[in-house]
């Protein structure tokens, strides 16, 4: 039984990944995490259902939520998986008519007004950062107060839909309790990052910073915001200690944005894991505009870094801007030469399809793709986000397809002008042909297998990339 009930949606693999699935992450949810430790901290009683881990459909989490006898349910949502949000509320509203039904995330928070108009299952939708926010939502629920007065709330207003003030984002992340990992599955064996980014089992992710200062065009950031906020790094070392004294997990995957903003900050995280004599392993982000000095290069891979992966996005300056990058297809080069260069292996995210793409632009990024030292590719698709600037009059660049349940990067849901969707998945197919069928590549991936406690996932992401690259299948 529990008060309050935290929800991720059940979206399935090969939902988010499509041909990719067999070389997809499954990452426990750190936004509800920390949610459900900060409530817990404030004695309520809370407890976190991850359908998607534990392989429950809409019905199946629905019974689970209902059974609790909950006051509050709340449920994160993608654009993705907006939809099986709705469908769990309104079956939960069957199942305990009196139960509040609010929703957070991505999705709702870019597009709250629409979410509450179009899913008459929720209640509420929370918006921004969720900690402060689900406490005193709950607080008014428990004590039928006015759920519409609290901060970072939008709600319904007779026919209308109306947002509270916006709340303050939290400054200082360490008074934050640590994430209850504790309330998720088996968290050790259900959760992995990609393959192409575990070294070795057992791994997870870790959020270090808060908000992007960038601007990245296509890229939606209502929920944290611009500006930087940062764990220090003894925070973040605790944290690595944590789950390493607790749950035996000895590779990390750093998620941030750019794990390379603060270099003295980054320089006393590697010393803190350095200085511990644990046996850990991680690998992290960087943006190609952010160089990291050689002391600080040597530093990271001394702590046991042994993957940077960079949004590189694509090969053409032209695109490059359109996305609004603010680097160049020389910086990139740059910059991963240089951390190849200091013995950590390199990986770049790709976006193909962006407004103003053309063949010409795709040549040019499978040519950077194979001229640049990297180990690992992950190629998607350029998808217009609500709330992301690129995507405002989106029609005029192009032709969406499909709707939000099929907006994953892996998919394509958007066509510029001038290009197709075949062409697009067609270039997608021959690029990792091409990059990942090199003697070089190869002779990557075989050393990696010597690691046996990675060994099964890496060879069943291979046999997947077979299966959908080579064979076609």
């Amino acid at each position: 039984m529990a008060d309050f009930v935290l929800v991720n949606p059940p979206l399935t693999a090969e939902a988010r990944y499509g041909k990719l699935a067999a070389v997809g992450n499954s990452l426990p949810n750190l936004g509800l995490a920390y949610i459900a430790a900060y409530l817990r901290a404030r004695e309520v009683d809370v407890s976190l259902i991850d359908a998607a881990a534990l392989g429950y459909g809409v019905t199946r989490t629905a019974q689970e939520i209902a059974a609790q006898n909950p006051l509050v349910v709340g449920l994160t949502a993608t654009t993705m998986s907006i939809h099986l949000a709705a469908q769990i509320a309104a079956k939960v509203k069957q199942l305990a008519p009196d139960c509040v039904t609010v929703v957070g995330g991505p999705h709702a928070t870019s597009s709250s007004e629409q979410t509450l108009d179009t899913y008459r299952s929720i209640d509420y939708v929370a918006f921004g950062e969720g900690e402060v926010t689900a406490l005193e939502l709950f607080t008014e629920v428990e004590h039928e107060g006015d759920v519409g007065a609290v901060r970072g709330v939008a709600y319904r207003d007779g026919g209308a839909v109306r947002r509270a003030k916006t709340r303050p984002q939290i400054r200082d992340l360490d008074s934050l309790p640590l994430p209850a990992w504790d309330l998720f599955p088996d968290l050790p064996l259900r959760y992995r990052p990609s393959p192409q980014s575990t070294y070795r089992l057992p791994s997870t992710i870790l959020f270090t910073s808060r908000g992007c200062p960038y601007r990245c065009t296509f890229c939606d950031r209502s929920v944290f915001g611009r500006k930087l906020r940062s764990h220090s790094a003894t925070r973040v070392f605790e944290m690595m200690e944590h789950l390493y004294r607790h749950y035996s997990i000895v590779d990390f995957a750093f998620h941030d944005e750019s794990l390379f903003f603060d270099e003295g900050r980054l320089v006393e995280l590697c010393r803190h894991v350095q200085r511990s004599g644990l046996p850990l392993s991680f690998s992290c982000q960087g943006r190609v505009d952010q160089k990291l000095t050689p002391f600080a290069l040597g530093e990271l891979a001394k702590a046991g870094c042994w993957q940077v992966s960079f949004g590189v996005e694509s090969g053409s300056d032209e695109i490059l801007s359109v996305l609004g990058k603010g680097a160049t297809v020389e910086q990139a080069l740059e910059t991963v030469t240089t951390v190849r260069q200091a013995g950590i292996s390199t990986k770049a995210f790709i976006m193909l399809g962006a407004p103003g793409e053309t063949r010409e632009t795709l040549a040019a990024t499978r040519d950077f793709l194979l001229r640049a030292p990297l180990d690992d590719v992950m190629i998607g698709f350029y998808t217009p986000f609500p709330g992301a600037e690129l995507t405002a009059g989106i029609e005029e660049k192009g032709k969406l397809i499909g709707g939000y349940d099929q907006m994953s990067e892996h998919e394509v849901v958007f066509v510029p002008n001038g290009l197709d969707a075949r062409t697009l998945t067609k270039v997608r197919r021959q690029i990792y042909r091409s990059f990942y069928l090199r003697r070089r590549v190869i002779a990557h991936y075989l050393r990696r297998l010597r690691e046996p406690s990675a060994r099964r996932v890496l060879l069943k992401a291979a046999w997947g990339f077979v299966r959908g690259f080579v064979l076609g299948r």
